[in-house]
Order: C-alpha cells, then sequence, then structure tokens
C-alpha cells in the first residue's frame, strides 16, 4: 500500500483521496482487491457483499472466488461484472 501511497502524493492528492475508509482496486474483469472490509455479509459465485464501516460493498460477477481474507484486505478471483454500493 505504501507505493499506492506515494503515487497519490507524486499527483497532489495526498489530502483528497488519501484519507478513505476503504479502497476498491480492479484487475480488468479478472479479479479485485478490496480494503476496509470489517465482515463478509454474503458470498456466494456471483455475488459477494462486504460490510465497510459506514456501508455496503457488493462486488458481482461470475465463478467469484475469495482467494485471501485477512487483516481487512480481500482478494476476489474471477470475471468481476460490476461493483455497487447498498
Amino acid at each position: 500500500m505504501a507505493f499506492i501511497e506515494d503515487a497519490l502524493n507524486f499527483l497532489g492528492f495526498e489530502k483528497e483521496i488519501t484519507p478513505y475508509s476503504h479502497r476498491i482496486t480492479l484487475y480488468g474483469e479478472r479479479g479485485a482487491v478490496v480494503e476496509g472490509v470489517r465482515r463478509i455479509d454474503f458470498y456466494s459465485e456471483e455475488k459477494i457483499e462486504f460490510a465497510l464501516k459506514k456501508s455496503v460493498l457488493v462486488l458481482n460477477g461470475e465463478r467469484l472466488k475469495i482467494k485471501k481474507y485477512g487483516e481487512g484486505e480481500v482478494l476476489v478471483v474471477g470475471n468481476v461484472k460490476g461493483v455497487c454500493y447498498k
């Protein structure tokens, strides 16, 4: 995460973007990393719901699998089709 913070600072976003409660990084349609997760509320191959600090993030897709979950971060692989808040 330090590289991301350095890149944001270099681009002049240090005070505008960095005080976040969560972050979503998409890797095309092949996967995502979600940071700031408090817990997983729902999990299937088509939908995963993540409880965040003040909202619920919904990741929709096909063949979704949680590959890693710990310390507030989740790595999801599969065919990501959409992200929205509930």
